[in-house]
């Protein structure tokens, strides 16, 4: 009826008026998904604030501050006075830890355990795959776990998370866990590809046009029985004085 009843006050239809109407409204004030529930938080020794069941991380200059959060359907924003400190997606299940390392980067100098332990969070958020990887990775090299992790956070920080989730997947089904596996399966797949604007392109589809599967596992089996056996070929060396220890 609004388009077709002329309004008693002004004779017209509500709708033909509309237009003219809106120039001389202002912004509508902000509502519930806009503004986030408030909840109020203390940052726990380890820089995390809880909510939910989940923790959060947090600069690590706050810890033992209380914290304003706005809880929105689908991110966490936390506030130190009126300055937002920290924005996370928010974590739809239950009891995990979601973490920046940039807010720990000022105490990894004193702490390089540290370092360590959050990249591991962090990559154990990318996917649900990268966590099952982390932790078939971490019980099988767990001597070289440090090295692994920090490793492994570079790689995608340089390879960006599609493509770093593509090539770890497909080290998983080689039951190939380690970082060295993952470079190697990357430089196998783009080094078969078109060399065409290669920035334009992502692991998720150059999967669809790699070499054949058995192309694949022969260069990684090659790969794999060279890592396997390097410690074996470096002690025959010394044992020949081919190298001094």
């Amino acid at each position: 009826m609004n388009r077709e009843r002329p309004s008693d006050a002004t004779g017209q239809p509500p709708a033909d008026l509309l237009e003219e109407e809106q120039l001389k409204l202002g912004p509508l004030p902000d509502i519930a998904s806009d503004y986030g529930f408030f909840d109020s938080v203390v940052v726990s020794r380890e820089g995390l604030v809880a909510l939910e069941t989940n923790r959060y991380s947090v600069p690590a200059h706050l810890i033992g501050r209380v914290l304003t959060a706005r809880i929105h359907p689908s991110r966490i924003e936390l506030f130190a006075d009126c300055e937002r400190v920290a924005s996370h997606p928010r974590h739809t299940g239950q009891h995990a830890r979601i973490i920046d390392p940039a807010h720990f980067e000022a105490v990894f100098a004193t702490k390089p355990r540290g370092r360590v332990m959050v990249y591991r969070d962090w990559l154990c958020n990318v996917s649900p795959q990268v966590a099952s990887y982390i932790r078939e990775l971490s019980y099988k090299r767990r001597a070289e776990m440090s090295q692994q992790m920090l490793a492994l956070y570079d790689l995608a920080q340089e390879m960006g998370k599609p493509d770093f989730v593509a090539a770890l997947e497909l080290a998983a089904e080689q039951h190939m866990y380690g970082v060295e596996y993952i470079r190697a399966i990357l430089s196998e797949i783009t080094g078969a590809l078109p060399k065409v604007a290669p920035q334009e392109e992502s692991l998720q589809s150059l999967r669809m046009v790699a070499p054949e599967q058995q192309d694949i596992e022969r260069s990684l089996a090659d790969y794999e029985h060279y890592v396997a056996n390097r410690e074996g070929v470096l002690l025959a060396s010394i044992r020949h004085g081919e190298v001094t220890a």
